[in-house]
Order: C-alpha cells, then sequence, then structure tokens
C-alpha cells in the first residue's frame, strides 16, 4: 500500500477544478458554484467515469433532475484515481458501505485498515488533512444521527474529504454538493471537532494506513 494522503489531495483537486472549483462556506453560506450537473456535459461525466467505477447506470436525465445521487460514485472515483484498489476502499454507489466498513475495522481492532471511524466528539475525532467526515440523510435529529455510528444495515449518508485544516476550521472537497463538486469550508470548535449543525455529522473517518 503505497499510495499516500498527497496521492488522495491530488485526485479531489483534479476533479474540485474540472468542475470549476466551487466553493461553500458552512459559516457565512456563501456559495460559488462552478459547473453543475445540470449541463449535459457534465452529467455525462458522471456517468462516464464516477459510475464507471462506483457501479450504477444512471441516464443524464437522471443526474441533472437529481433522481441519482452521484456523490459516492464521485468519491470513489477520488480513491480509483489514487490507485487505491476496491480490498481497500470499497467503490460503490452509497457512502455507508465504507462508513460501516471503517467503523467496524476500528471496532474489531483491525490495525492495517486504510481508516478507523470514530463517533464525533470522542477523542481522536478532530478531524486531519486525508481524513472523511460524514453526516447521515435520514436522520431525524442530530442527537438521532449519533445512533447510526452503531448501525450495521445499508443507510443515507454522505462523506467528504478533508483537503486542508486551519485553526478554528477544515476545507472539505465532496461530490454531488450544490448539484457540482464543492469544496466546503467547516468551522471546529475549541476543541477541533466539527461544529457545524447544518448537516447531521456523526463520523469522523481517520486515516490510518496512509501518511
Amino acid at each position: 500500500m503505497a499510495k499516500t494522503i498527497a496521492d488522495l489531495l491530488k485526485a479531489a483537486d483534479t476533479e474540485w477544478k474540472h468542475w470549476g472549483s466551487s466553493t461553500w462556506n458552512l459559516s457565512t453560506g456563501k456559495a460559488n458554484i462552478g459547473h453543475i450537473d445540470d449541463e449535459l456535459k457534465f452529467a455525462k461525466y458522471v456517468i462516464e467515469n464516477y459510475n464507471a467505477v462506483g457501479g450504477g447506470k444512471p441516464t443524464p436525465s437522471d443526474i441533472a433532475k437529481d433522481k441519482y445521487p452521484w456523490s459516492a460514485v464521485g468519491m470513489s472515483y477520488v480513491f480509483h484515481e489514487a490507485d487505491f484498489k476496491k480490498a481497500e476502499f470499497p467503490f460503490a454507489q452509497s457512502h455507508s458501505v465504507w462508513l460501516r466498513k471503517f467503523i467496524k475495522a476500528r471496532k474489531s481492532g483491525i490495525a492495517n485498515s486504510l481508516y478507523h471511524g470514530y463517533r464525533l466528539t470522542e477523542a481522536g475525532a478532530s478531524p486531519q488533512v486525508g481524513d472523511l467526515v460524514a453526516y447521515v440523510r435520514e436522520a431525524g435529529t442530530f442527537d438521532d444521527a449519533q445512533k447510526y455510528f452503531d448501525v450495521t444495515t445499508p443507510y443515507m449518508s454522505h462523506s467528504d474529504l478533508v483537503v486542508e485544516r486551519r485553526h478554528n476550521e477544515i476545507d472539505v472537497i465532496g461530490f454531488n454538493v450544490l448539484d457540482s463538486v464543492t469544496k466546503k469550508t467547516i468551522p471546529l470548535d475549541n476543541n477541533g471537532f466539527i461544529a457545524d449543525r447544518k448537516h447531521k455529522w456523526f463520523v469522523v473517518l481517520r486515516a490510518k494506513a496512509l501518511s
């Protein structure tokens, strides 16, 4: 496993720039979106590249009309482009496939797992560059979302790759965010944990077998 965090960041940055360097600051609410999946060229790009890795056969119309969530196949593509194999990172159409895998890896003490899952505010959950941060889409409240750490069946969720960390915030790149590949800025609290409550965050996947 010779791949590095730098490989991941490079692959994510390439996709982000391809989509027009979209940004969204969760503290201020300000967004500046470049290309979106309503554009036929970009809807086809999702199918030809992201679905080719993560699976699924949506039509351009499915993507443009938000009938097919392509965030997981997009993230799968990033890991594929960084030369990870499916045995290391499970390319899929659902984020919960790898969230459940890496939470289980930590609970089971699998030391050589690519990631280990941490509850949102436990020691070790302060996100660093190369980590994945995730939230639940279907939970009723923020407190309800925390229970998904122990859910072992599929659920609707989303994860982003941490690409930069500053004193009180992180930048993450995610797919199908405001219909684009978007870099979000997420505030951190004084303890270094995710402070945003606009999304129902519940897990931080800490990079374990990466440098």
